[in-house]
């Protein structure tokens, strides 16, 4: 029971202490893209960390588990410890209640979320057949005086835009913009703010769980930036961020307005780190996410040792 508890305590601290970290790197201008791989990978070590501590609750003999108990046995023995094998299968069967409750949560709300993204789909796509328009991914024109412009993603992705937005913006900012929604669909950002949507609502006793959304609904806006930035230029781009104030579209939708518009400023503003520092720091930063969780299981069991079993 006792690697099974550390490793649960690793999950639990990893998903309280984490959003501050990660929120701290992304303002640290780390690149989006790699910010984005951080959140996933210590929400995923999160996950699987509890999903370790179940298994090794339900079968106490499987990996290390058995091994460490015996190691750990007589120098526990006087804190009653002799007791704890007795509380395996309750801990077992609660553990297994409340991971069984939180896996029909996540069905759920990914069904939810799934049918209603249909449903909007398929109406654009449906005036989008009006328009005659095959390209893979094509732009539907809405006549709407208010500046609009939002992508969804799917098997049949598209752009949204309205002649408003045309009116308002010059040549190179509607360049700018759609490449903006562009690159979301290329990014498969709709289905990482899918992801993390479902996960926040299903999971939202857990910081880091509850965070998610708003932190990659306004990551992959500052990715997208990044890529519209290199293509169309900085400057129409600001410009336009700065003259397209409305949030339009549907939910599940990204739109142009869609997060913080000063954050996005700056970050047009930062510098971009060099290809191997920043690939180094992706890859070390991506390894400690995801193994957060083991690895405070690790000092909390190696720490308790230390206490209960002095050097002799």
């Amino acid at each position: 029971m006792i690697p099974a508890a550390a490793l649960f305590l690793g999950a639990v601290v990893t998903g309280w202490w984490s959003p501050r970290a990660l929120s701290r790197l992304a303002a640290a201008g780390t690149a989006p893209g790699t910010v984005i791989a951080w959140w996933l990978l210590a929400a995923a070590g999160v996950v699987a960390g509890v999903l370790g501590s179940v298994l090794l609750l339900v079968l106490p003999g499987h990996g290390p588990a058995g091994a460490v108990l015996r190691v750990l046995h007589d120098c526990w023995a006087t804190a009653g410890h002799d007791g704890f094998p007795a509380l395996d299968p309750i801990a077992a069967a609660g553990s297994a209640a409340v991971l069984g409750a939180a896996v029909v949560g996540l069905a759920r709300n990914g069904l939810l979320r799934r049918r209603h993204r249909t449903v909007v789909h398929r109406r654009h796509l449906t005036a989008l057949r009006l328009t005659g328009d095959r390209r893979p991914l094509p732009t539907l024109w809405l006549p709407d005086d208010q500046p609009i412009a939002y992508s969804m993603g799917g098997r049949r992705p598209l752009v949204v835009a309205s002649t408003g937005l045309a009116d308002r913006l010059t040549g190179a900012e509607l360049r700018a913009v759609l490449e903006h929604e562009r690159a979301h669909v290329r990014g498969h950002h709709h289905l990482l703010t899918g992801v993390a949507e479902v996960l926040g609502r299903t999971l939202r006793f857990v910081p880091l769980m509850r965070e998610l959304p708003s932190a990659m609904r306004l990551l992959v806006e500052l990715a997208a930036d990044r890529t519209a930035a290199a293509r169309c230029g900085t400057e129409p781009l600001r410009s336009a961020l700065r003259r397209v104030r409305t949030t339009g579209g549907p939910r599940g939708a990204l739109s142009m307005a869609g997060a913080d518009t000063a954050i996005r400023l700056d970050h047009l503003d930062a510098t971009a780190e060099p290809r191997f520092t920043a690939g180094v720091k992706a890859v070390v930063g991506g390894v400690a996410a995801v193994l957060a969780p083991p690895a405070v299981a690790v000092a909390l069991v190696v720490g308790a040792g230390l206490i209960a079993c002095p050097a002799s």
